[in-house]
């Protein structure tokens, strides 16, 4: 059997070569040609194409709009939508055997691909196909020519300025709407995001849930550096986000403003940083380091992001950790600070429903379930008059409390039998009160506006289970 590869090494750019194939055995006889009459024949490609023109109203190109002397207009550099709001690119090829075009956001990873509209010269990269640059200022998109004999051309280098967003995501708004959206591990493992669809006229949120969409992916071609074997961009493997527990509460990481995701997972605490789109890049995950002291995350059975609950400026969480009740204040984008164990008992049939003001005075307070009784309760935090944060020691136990007592919040039937899993988010409705969205074991997802002090009503149904399954297979919310 002949194993000697076919060079292409004498072969033009151009030309169109023909050719047959017979066998011949060590004794030199030989079988009839293959094809037997009109032979094979392909024209030899080896020329590169071009590079793409790129074009787009919504970024202007920086470079053409600079005389080289640094006397460009301001205002005509800078995008017409801001940072979190996808725009538009048109790509065109001259050469007519182009197939697709390939992109990377600032460096040549070239992690996307648009096809060639119909054939036609120009294709266009739509806010559906992923135009939405990763940061606010200075961009530069990378696009190349694919041809069809899968030779790439060099890089077009688009250079663009992404204008900054006026203000920083509200508490729990991944998606830069004003309104605080919910993340759910589904029952596949795969982490999605449903939007606050808010009023028809966009001046409120509502609390009723839109479309999901995918809330993770992988954009670093590398190996993850903490030490998972992530694939290319887009989702990663399916499953990636179960055994997970998951929340958000605000901008927890870099202090850009964009909201971002607390998990446990691998027996680790991250957090996964937001794009401003409405999801994470799991390759930017950051682990949360723990201070001496502090219980394992691998023990962690829930966690709630309360924001800064202290006053010192910085994030902190509430967490169970078997019977007991922690939390971990000022972490600085690389540590906690300070992990303190707040209560020593009666958490195992308790549920962090929300930890933060919920009676208007300014200072976090606590919601949570008691599954023996089946009812919401409410425990109200003291002000530290040196921090101007809560006092902890008031959220370890009912009697330290504001009122020295825990009080209900929500009347029978809370209990885990009829609603499996619970997420207090920040107003959704417009009220200035926390909320809650309710996952039932039937299935359906109900809507509870806040109450300063005791809910009332049953709540708004938001998603039905006319399917007889509904949200059934949801594993986490947060």
């Amino acid at each position: 059997m002949h194993t000697d590869p076919f060079s292409t090494s004498g072969l033009k750019n151009g030309v169109k070569y023909s050719w047959r194939v017979k066998a011949v055995d060590k004794r030199g006889a030989t079988s009839a040609y293959a094809p037997s009459k009109t032979p094979c024949r392909f024209v030899f490609d080896s020329s590169r194409p071009t590079p793409p023109v790129v074009t787009s109203t919504t970024f202007p190109d920086a470079d053409a709009r600079d005389d080289g002397f640094g006397n460009a207009d301001e205002d005509s550099i800078w995008s017409t939508v801001k940072f979190g709001t996808a725009g538009s690119f048109s790509f065109k090829a001259s050469q007519t055997d182009v197939v697709k075009y390939e992109y990377g956001y600032n460096s040549a990873s070239y992690t996307g691909s648009v096809p060639r509209t119909n054939g036609a010269a120009t294709s266009t990269l739509s806010t559906y196909s992923g135009a939405k640059p990763p940061l606010a200022g200075p961009n530069v998109l990378y696009v190349r020519t694919v041809d069809d004999a899968g030779n790439v051309s060099d890089p077009r280098k688009y250079f663009f300025y992404v204008t900054p967003r006026d203000t920083a995501d509200a508490p729990g708004d991944f998606t830069g709407d004003g309104f605080p959206d919910l993340m759910v591990v589904d029952g596949n493992g795969n982490l999605r995001m449903y939007p606050d669809k808010g009023t028809t006229d966009g001046s409120k949120g509502t609390g009723t849930l839109g479309y999901s969409m995918s809330g993770a992916y992988q954009e670093n071609s590398d190996k993850d550096p903490n030490g998972d074997d992530l694939p290319l961009y887009s989702r990663p493997t399916s499953g990636y986000w179960k055994n997970t527990l998951i929340a958000h509460l605000g901008d927890v990481y870099g202090g850009d403003g964009l909201q971002d995701l607390i998990a446990v997972r691998s027996g680790k605490l991250w957090v996964y940083p937001g794009d401003g789109y409405g999801a994470v890049d799991i390759g930017r995950r950051h682990q949360i380091l723990l201070p001496d002291g502090a219980p394992d995350p691998a023990t962690i059975s829930q966690i709630v992001s309360a924001g800064d609950a202290t006053g010192d400026g910085k994030p902190d969480f509430f967490l169970t950790v078997g019977d007991a009740m922690w939390v971990l204040t000022g972490y600085n984008g690389a540590t906690v600070e300070e992990a303190r164990r707040l209560s020593g008992s009666a958490w195992t049939d308790r549920d962090f429903v929300t930890a933060q003001d919920v009676s208007g005075d300014g200072v976090t307070d606590f919601v949570y379930r008691s599954d023996v009784s089946g009812r919401l309760l409410l425990r109200k935090g003291i002000k530290d008059t040196a921090t101007g944060g809560v006092d902890l020691d008031s959220l370890a136990s009912g009697a330290a409390s504001s009122g020295g007592a825990d009080t209900e919040y929500g009347a029978s039937g809370w209990g885990s039998s009829n609603i499996r899993l619970l997420f207090g988010t920040p107003d959704a409705n417009g009220d200035g009160i926390p909320d809650i969205w309710a996952l039932k074991a039937d299935g359906t997802v109900r809507f509870y506006a806040g109450s300063r002090t005791v809910l009332s009503g049953s709540g708004t149904e938001i998603v039905g289970n006319g399917d007889g399954v509904g949200w059934k297979n949801k594993l986490t919310v947060g």
